[in-house]
């Protein structure tokens, strides 16, 4: 059966998935998909390469399910569906997730454009909730800065309890939306109106 780049770049994720990054080599890929690891250079550079392709498809993916889940939705409420999302993906590719941020301090600009998609989704949901445009880049990321750090401190004991700590999540950004909107909505705290049913 012919090996596509995508069969190559899911079964280094896959690996990643289960092992964590330092478990995925391109031998360990090669072996996976039944190949000698010269095969793999038919597709890759290098592993660097590799770990960058599966980095942007996972970023792709996590733009994608948090754009999905706030469809309908606005506000507060909206930025609470898009950040479960968020942990989610973390929750199901733990190793995926540790290769995003390898690819932080490794990427390319193609990097540095899906993760402009990101911050702008974030705006865009954070506009909803009527804040101050002049603040928006500020408020982005503080938002996206509290994701991250929430999602890395919980990769490996959020896997022994997901929904505990999903639950967790939800009460920190309920803290923190709550003082986002007293400081920049110009037009008070409607988030207080939405915390029970947060």
């Amino acid at each position: 059966m012919r090996v596509t780049k995508e069969d190559v770049i899911r079964a280094a994720s896959d690996l990643a998935d289960r092992q964590g990054l330092n478990g995925v080599s391109l031998k360990s890929v090669a072996e996976r998909l039944g190949l000698r690891t010269p095969s793999l250079y038919n597709h890759v550079l290098s592993l660097d390469d590799l770990l960058r392709d599966m980095a942007h498809r996972g970023m792709r993916e996590i733009n994608c399910r948090m754009t999905e889940e706030a469809v309908g939705i606005s506000g507060t409420e909206a930025i609470q569906a898009a950040s479960r999302a968020y942990f989610g993906f973390m929750i199901e590719h733990p190793g995926v997730y540790e290769t995003i941020q390898w690819a932080v301090w490794h990427g390319s600009d193609e990097t540095a454009e899906i993760f402009s998609s990101y911050q702008a989704l974030l705006a865009k949901l954070i506009s909803s909730c009527g804040m101050d445009q002049h603040c928006l880049e500020e408020i982005t990321d503080l938002l996206a800065g509290l994701l991250h750090g929430y999602c890395t401190l919980q990769l490996g004991s959020a896997l022994d309890d997901p929904k505990r700590a999903e639950i967790a999540l939800r009460g920190c950004l309920d803290t923190v939306l709550t003082g986002i909107c007293e400081k920049y909505n110009p037009r008070g705290n409607p988030h207080k109106q939405q915390l029970g049913g947060s």
